[in-house]
């Protein structure tokens, strides 16, 4: 009995930290976003139907939902598999499956150069590292918007409570 109970607290274990532990390697762990936060992060990256935007570490798809129904083409990168397997699923229910995409994969594993709009909910231990690839990645002209963290060496264009608009250095 003892060891059902061992294995079951593992399985508790390993779930969890794909969720809260691993996030702290690579990025920010899973928090879910609000409405009211997703329409001030939409207002600022002033998402068009022309646009290409992605959210870095999409969670469970919620911004690239709301991207997609305002008209870009959305896309998500995530690691987690129980989110990505989520936000498909969520993509599909809302209709949106030749608009919106999840990608399982880690973002710093991209080139981010197709993208006009950059949306991100990271940790602050790789606010400086994200910062250089988009330096050297993201196009000239892009809007790059970050929830919560800031980044060491750019300066805020706009801002909206702690969610922050960039243009590229």
């Amino acid at each position: 009995m003892i060891w059902y109970f061992i294995g079951a607290l593992a399985i508790v274990v390993l779930i969890l930290s794909f969720f809260y532990v691993f996030p702290f390697f690579f990025g920010a762990p899973f928090e879910a976003t609000s409405k009211e936060k997703i329409k001030k992060i939409l207002k600022l990256a002033r998402i068009k139907k022309t646009d290409k935007a992605v959210d870095l570490g999409s969670g469970d798809g919620r911004i690239v939902i709301a991207m997609a129904k305002r008209g870009a083409e959305a896309h998500g990168y995530e690691i987690n598999p129980v989110l990505v397997y989520l936000s498909r699923r969520k993509i599909k229910q809302a209709g949106l499956s030749r608009k919106a995409f999840i990608h399982w994969k880690s973002f710093w594993n991209v080139n981010l150069k197709r993208y006009n709009v950059i949306v991100m909910f990271q940790f602050y231990t790789v606010m400086k590292r994200l910062q250089e690839k988009l330096k050297k990645e993201a196009k000239k002209s892009a809007r790059i918007v970050s929830y919560y963290w800031k980044f060491p060496d750019w300066k805020i264009i706009k801002k909206i409570e702690n969610i922050y608009l960039y243009k590229k250095k």
